[in-house]
């Protein structure tokens, strides 16, 4: 699977954030078998399932397109904040969304679930909508979980709704029980990193098995100084050694040519407010103080939770659109 340069066109009903909600679970019957998922258990901690929380949407200031919320984790990586687009129309977004998305096969089932922490929290809005309708957006997402939270639900998921793809989004937060190693500490550093990929690899088994599609999203570096997150080469590899699973850089949607930026030009369809740069191109900031989110006015997190960006977030609107990427991709092959 080569790397290359991506580019995405989504179109976004602007004025309104509210994402698709999540349809009721039910079991599909086909002509294929069902296989009953196995979900791993490589935690010494018993996995604590987080509830799956589609928070509020923030206000939609009067003069700029609907905000999003914010939720911020991580450990090894970072996060996003998830926004639409900018006034009243549709407009139509082209923009480069990383240098690796893996080819999808056809998706041909409606369901599409994003899994994710805090960078798929605040991205949410933008991630249904670059799909536009074409399938049911199914979300559980939360700021500070880890893939582990989650491996119950998903194990439901993957019976009950039978989803065409899995968008599966998780930058390294150890802030939750199934994080913790046998004397209570958070694990870090390689035993995270292998934390994290037993975890997804039994996420590949559950979902796999049963034709859904599983694509790993990577986030973005967390700082100037920071190197690229781990787990994006984790994901990577298990892409390159596993059929059904797919890889894309959608943390590269905020970064300038790999390297951690807190501005990039405006994009044609969204609100352009972060003022010019040296060269007195127009910008907007798509990181946040922090240096790990994207909401230009967010709050310190909180155990990996921030508040509703009461701004414009340019950097979620890009990230969640570069995830929906491959799934268009995908939609696509299957037209």
């Amino acid at each position: 699977m080569t790397a290359g340069a991506f580019i995405v066109t989504a179109t976004f009903a602007l004025g309104s954030s509210d994402a698709v909600a999540a349809p009721t679970p039910e079991r599909v019957s086909d002509e294929s078998a069902v296989v009953e998922p196995v979900v791993g258990e490589p935690s010494t901690a018993e996995p604590v399932v987080a509830e799956p929380v589609v928070a509020e949407p923030a206000p939609t200031p009067s003069t700029v397109a609907p905000a999003s919320s914010a939720t911020s984790d991580d450990a090894t990586s970072d996060d996003a904040t998830g926004d639409d687009a900018t006034s009243g129309d549709a407009n139509t977004v082209t923009e480069p969304i990383g240098e690796r998305s893996d080819p999808v096969a056809p998706i041909t089932r409606s369901t599409i679930v994003l899994y994710g922490d805090s960078l798929a929290w605040e991205a949410r809005d933008a991630f249904a909508m670059s799909l536009d309708g074409r399938a049911d957006v199914v979300e559980r997402t939360f700021g500070g979980t880890a893939i582990c939270d989650w491996l119950e639900t998903m194990a439901a998921d993957a019976l009950s709704m039978r989803p065409g793809a899995v968008v599966v989004e998780f930058s390294g937060n150890n802030f939750t029980p199934c994080m913790l190693d046998a004397s209570g500490a958070a694990v870090r550093d390689s035993a995270l990193v292998a934390r994290y990929r037993a975890d997804a690899e039994s996420v590949i088994a559950m979902f796999v098995r049963n034709g859904t599609q599983v694509i790993f999203a990577g986030s973005p570096t967390a700082s100037p100084d920071s190197d690229r997150p781990l787990l994006n080469e984790m994901y990577e590899r298990l892409a390159d050694e596993h059929d059904g699973v797919g890889y894309v850089d959608a943390g590269a949607a905020v970064l300038d040519q790999g390297r951690w930026t807190a501005t990039l030009p405006c994009l044609p369809a969204e609100p352009c407010e972060g003022g010019v740069d040296a060269g007195g191109e127009s910008v907007n900031a798509v990181r946040a103080p922090d240096g790990l989110h994207f909401c230009p006015a967010s709050a310190d997190a909180v155990d990996g939770v921030t508040g509703a960006c009461p701004v414009w977030s340019s950097g979620a609107f890009r990230f969640g659109a570069a995830m929906a990427a491959p799934v268009i991709a995908g939609l696509d092959a299957a037209a």
